[in-house]
Parts: structure tokens; sequence; C-alpha cells
């Protein structure tokens, strides 16, 4: 069944589903289908390129993450596969010792 799905700019290595996805259900982009490959929830994001890890993730044109392993096309993106320094304090940055 295919579902659907928000991408908002080209650069968009992931695509926002808009309804529940099921492992086999697929997402339509431009000129091809992503089979999705495994259980995605809404508003959850599902990979639309194949990332390699520490490949830069993008959403809405900003990079949000990056890849914290190698991530096939169709797959879910999440805290589990996808890093995020955005908010974090570094010890450097504060000249903490």
């Amino acid at each position: 069944m295919f579902r659907r799905i928000l991408i908002l700019k080209p650069k968009d290595s992931v695509a926002v589903l808009l309804e529940e996805g099921n492992t086999g259900d697929s997402i339509t982009l431009e000129n091809s289908d992503i089979e999705l490959l495994e259980p995605i929830s809404f508003a959850h994001k599902v990979s639309i390129v194949d990332l390699k890890k520490n490949d830069p993730v993008y959403k809405y044109g900003v990079q949000i993450g990056y890849a914290l392993e190698d991530i096939p096309k169709g797959s879910w993106i999440h805290g589990h596969n996808m890093g995020c320094d955005r908010g974090k304090v570094r010890r450097e940055d504060n000249n903490e010792v």
C-alpha cells in the first residue's frame, strides 16, 4: 500500500510519514518508489536515500543529525541510528577543565 509523505526541500535525505507505515508499504518520490523495510509510525522519519555511517541527515533542508550506522533507504530514522549534537554543550566550548 502506498503511504503519504512530506518532503520540503530537494536535498532532504528523509521524508516524514503522514500516516502509519508497515513493512512492505511504499512511498513515492518523483521518479521512483521506495519500499518500507520496517514498520514506521505516523510523523516519524523514513530514509529516502542510502546513508553511510556519519553522513549528514537532512530534513526540511536543514541538517538535523548524522547516521550512526549505514542506513538503507526505506528504513526508520530515529535516535537508535541517528546522532545529533544540537543543543549539547561541549566542555571545550565552555572552557571548563
